[in-house]
């Protein structure tokens, strides 16, 4: 028993940290103004379902949401065709330059993206891409592929290269054991690579509150940000855009969580 309580116990009081903010927003999101001022950690008296639909209205969740939706499911595309490509081609093809390709993606790991925000600012000006979607996709694509790739590249130095000879003996060209071979056998991986991408496109604020500006244009993390004003903030409505908010993000990883902690356990044992 104390064998028990000494390992799970901490791994308990873990997860009651990590869920009590996330469980406390929800039951403040029904909550009137007023309730949540007065009893921020009670259940609530009344619950104001009203919320929900004041928050979607007056916020204009509704763009904010297909927004995001674009933005993210087109930059976690971008990321696992080009991530699995470079990783493919990394992994087993020798060319002069091969550990120097690999090293500058490595290399990505250690530079947050942040730092050139000025520079990639200028960039998307002069590409006329200012107040795009397309502008925030490039960055989302560019930022993802360095883990994306450097997770692939050792899954698919993994794989045994039976297949692929007999594929190449076949008549087979590189494009098609990448689509056919490749990419089948690394799916796992790829589950990886699209949730935690997913995750934080959908998530993220620096680049859509810098590179758009035009309001049809938001996504929704700076879309929120509409209930926030300058000498008082309307919690309700701002936390049940939170809930709505958080809800995409949490269905994927519900419906993937068990492939993916499997597969992160494996990739850490073949690390």
């Amino acid at each position: 028993m104390t064998r028990r309580f000494l390992t799970y116990g901490p791994l308990l009081i873990y997860a009651m940290i990590v869920i009590f903010p996330i469980a406390n927003m929800v039951l403040l999101s029904f909550k009137s103004l007023d309730g949540i001022v007065s009893y921020p950690l009670g259940w609530p008296t009344h619950w104001y379902f009203s919320n929900f639909i004041e928050a979607w209205q007056e916020g204009n969740l509704g763009r904010y949401l297909i927004n995001t939706a674009v933005v993210t499911l087109l930059s976690v595309a971008g990321i696992i065709l080009f991530s699995s490509m470079a990783a493919y081609a990394i992994a087993r093809f020798e060319f002069r330059g091969n550990q120097g390709i690999y090293l500058l993606f490595l290399a990505g790991l250690a530079l947050p993206i942040q730092m050139i925000a000025v520079p990639l600012f200028i960039l998307m000006h002069q590409l006329n891409l200012l107040n795009q979607l397309s502008s925030v996709v490039l960055i989302y694509v560019a930022s993802g592929l360095s883990f994306s790739v450097f997770l692939l590249v050792n899954f698919i130095r993994n794989i045994p290269k039976d297949l692929e000879e007999a594929a190449f003996l076949d008549g087979a060209s590189p494009i098609q054991v990448y689509w056919h071979i490749i990419l089948p056998l690394i799916r796992p991986s790829l589950s990886i690579v699209t949730v935690l991408n997913f995750i934080a496109a959908w998530n993220n604020f620096f680049f859509p509150l810098i590179l758009l500006t035009s309001p049809s244009k938001m996504t929704i993390a700076v879309g929120v940000m509409s209930f926030v004003g300058q000498y008082s903030t309307q919690w309700n409505l701002l936390l049940a855009a939170l809930v709505i908010v958080t809800l995409p993000a949490m269905v994927v990883f519900g419906l993937m969580s068990r492939q993916f902690v499997r597969n992160m356990m494996a990739g850490a044992i073949k690390l």
